[in-house]
């Protein structure tokens, strides 16, 4: 087919590596993608040292039996390697995730079909101003950020976007940077919302099934129905009616703002590890100590000097209310809430 379209032909996994490859911007995108490859080489390489070693082809590349062995085992050492090095990347991601599980800040992770809107709705969560494009694929490798919803800290992490029937082969190659969806505490899930309700019904399933196939079964999920801005009405109503039992479903633009305020709103419901709570406490520098982790790690309502104490009123992860707890007596600490998902 080549000779006769006069053009190279290539699969569809080719065509998306040739189109990730030109994307890719740090070391973790790259050496999976390097990876993909050669586990896409590794089973053709293999089918050509068979047929060299049975003489029905003139060598392999030009090479002989033994040749075209060593090239087979070469694939599979640089397979090796590489996902050493990958391992090595995610550990250090599993690390940095203990480390923020132990700071009791949730992690939200945008996830859904490219070109969905999901670095321009990252953008509008956190304040970035992280490169925006039409093109597929512009986000290989994870960004992520620290910012506030509903005056509590997050992280807010943009990762891949999905395709429909995605290779297995991507999904294993890519895992360092699809965990970081499977561990958060909340995925928001991003839809086209101006795409025909059928479509988006595909892209739907699509998404949902690469979910499951990285491991997510119980983390909580938001369908965020992006450009409304220029989305037909009867989109968002279709999709809130028919999923709206099995999902929360909200409408937003996140170029123009619509609705952002709504979608924080609705992400505080989820954020189950915060606890409401007024507490009287002793002057000490472990007390000031504690107040400041307050404000940087949750949300401070009051906060009153008197003569002898400091009463506070605020959210905050279970860890830093239960250090505050065991710094006051029975009577001086009460629960106002814990969040819990609604």
């Amino acid at each position: 087919m080549a000779k006769e379209l006069s053009v190279e032909v290539i699969t569809r996994l080719q065509l998306i590596l040739e189109i990730f490859t030109q994307h890719a911007s740090n070391l973790e995108a790259k050496l999976q993608i390097k990876l993909a490859e050669l586990k896409y080489e590794l089973p053709r390489a293999k089918e050509k040292v068979k047929l060299a070693k049975r003489g029905e082809q003139p060598g392999f590349h030009g090479l002989g039996a033994y040749e075209a062995d060593v090239y087979y085992e070469e694939i599979n050492r640089r397979i090796h390697k590489l996902s050493e090095k990958l391992e090595e990347i995610k550990y250090k991601k599993i690390r940095a995730n203990i480390q923020r599980r132990v700071e009791g800040i949730p992690i939200i992770s945008l996830a859904g079909y490219t070109n969905a809107g999901k670095t321009t709705l990252f953008n509008a969560l956190t304040s970035s101003n992280s490169e925006v494009s039409p093109q597929m694929f512009t986000t290989l490798s994870t960004k992520r950020r620290i910012t506030r919803i509903d005056g509590k800290p997050v992280y807010v992490s943009d990762t891949v976007g999905f395709i429909k029937n995605v290779p297995t082969l991507l999904i294993s190659s890519f895992m360092s940077t699809l965990m970081e969806i499977a561990e958060a505490d909340l995925i928001l899930l991003v839809m086209d919302a101006a795409e025909p309700i059928e479509t988006l019904r595909e892209k739907l399933d699509a998404s949902l099934s690469i979910l499951r196939q990285i491991g997510v079964t119980s983390t909580p999920i938001i369908l965020v129905l992006n450009k409304m801005d220029i989305a037909p009405s009867t989109n968002i109503e279709i999709a809130k009616r028919e999923l709206g039992q099995s999902y929360p479903v909200i409408g937003i633009s996140a170029k123009r703002g619509d609705n952002i305020d709504e979608l924080h709103r609705l992400i505080s419901r989820f954020l189950n590890s915060f606890v409401a709570f007024r507490a009287s406490l002793a002057y000490s520098d472990e007390t000031k100590r504690l107040v400041q982790q307050t404000y940087l790690r949750g949300r401070v309502i009051d906060l009153q000097y008197q003569d002898s104490t400091i009463e506070i009123e605020a959210e905050a992860p279970l860890v830093v209310a239960e250090k505050i707890r065991r710094l006051t007596n029975p009577s001086g600490f009460r629960i106002i809430r814990r969040d819990s998902q609604q």
